[in-house]
């Protein structure tokens, strides 16, 4: 039997200021990320970003380069 890796979820503060939903939602929204990555479903349904075509490869590690402020 393999053994899962326990992860834990951060949300940035304004992720979802653009969405507009009200707390119930939000908190639903939470609770299901929360339980796609528990139970490794967000993994198993993820597309690689090396299977995307090239310009959303480039927009993605952009976003990345750009958001990465821990030292």
């Amino acid at each position: 039997m393999t053994k899962r890796k326990d992860y834990t979820v951060e949300f940035e503060e304004g992720w979802a200021d653009e969405l507009e939903l009200d707390q119930e939602q939000y908190n639903a929204l939470i609770d299901g990320i929360k339980q796609l990555v528990a139970t490794g479903e967000i993994f198993e349904n993820a597309t690689p970003v090396s299977e995307l075509p090239e310009d959303e490869q480039q927009e993605i590690l952009e976003s990345i380069r750009n958001k990465n402020t821990r030292h």
